[in-house]
């Protein structure tokens, strides 16, 4: 019964209607995009330390690609300052231990000190390393 009531509570978050009925393995990688969701809106570098892996492409509209470490002191400065993410049409596929994420998102965020409001589609890519899934790799496009 708190596993189907926790189903319930991960579907409502993140919109995920795209995808009934989730494996164990994309439960665990929906709950990785919403502690990344959380952890970008927060400021949290503790938890965005854990949740991304070193070696990350962290691709934005713009064409900008972060390293961890340009994402993370961009998020805590205020230079990306995400206000709010709303994923949907959420798809997890899981390849053994490789899991692909396609969303939508609609994100209002500061960037560099002015407003921006975007619906983009978005691709991450989740490896699970040592029995953690850690993201490797995000990208976005702008919706026309």
């Amino acid at each position: 019964m708190i596993k189907t009531l926790f189903a319930v509570f991960v579907f409502v978050t993140l919109n995920a209607t795209a995808q009934p009925n989730p494996s164990p393995q994309q439960m665990q990688v929906m709950m990785k995009m919403q502690n990344l969701k959380k952890s970008l809106i927060a400021k949290d570098s503790v938890s965005l330390m854990s949740l991304i892996a070193d070696d990350v492409n962290y691709g934005h509209t713009n064409g900008l690609i972060q390293t961890k470490a340009q994402l993370i002191r961009s998020v805590m400065s205020g230079d990306q300052d995400y206000k709010k993410i709303e994923p949907s049409d959420m798809i997890v596929r899981i390849y053994e231990n490789t899991s692909v994420v396609t969303m939508k998102s609609k994100v209002s965020m500061v960037f560099h000190g002015k407003p921006l409001d975007m619906d983009m589609f978005v691709t991450l890519t989740w490896i699970k390393m040592n029995g953690d899934w850690k993201l490797v790799s995000r990208q976005s496009v702008k919706q026309n």
